[in-house]
């Protein structure tokens, strides 16, 4: 059973082996020298890795919070930044 953690439930109740599990998931799906969006908001939140052909390959992550997966690129050499887009709520992530 997997729970979906929802801001307006501030009560609901974090299993930390699906966080270590969704933690390593992330570092595995990273590559050197790719770009990625990170759409850390509401129920949405993924992970996009842009292809060279342009093409993006997505994760969706049940428990992780937008501050750990921030956190976990960051750790992996990730610099974020907000699109410049004011419509996108999307990360840009790439690796410095």
């Amino acid at each position: 059973m997997s729970t979906t953690l929802d801001a307006a439930l501030p009560d609901a109740k974090i299993d930390p082996a699906a966080v270590e599990t969704e933690k390593a998931k992330l570092a595995q799906f990273t590559k050197p020298n790719t770009a990625y969006l990170v759409e850390p908001l509401g129920t949405n939140k993924t992970i996009c890795r842009i292809e060279p052909n342009g093409q993006k390959t997505c994760v969706k992550f049940l428990t992780l919070e937008a501050k750990q997966m921030f956190t976990i690129m960051q750790e992996q050499g990730f610099f974020c930044t907000l699109s410049l887009d004011p419509k996108e709520t999307a990360l840009e992530c790439r690796r410095v």
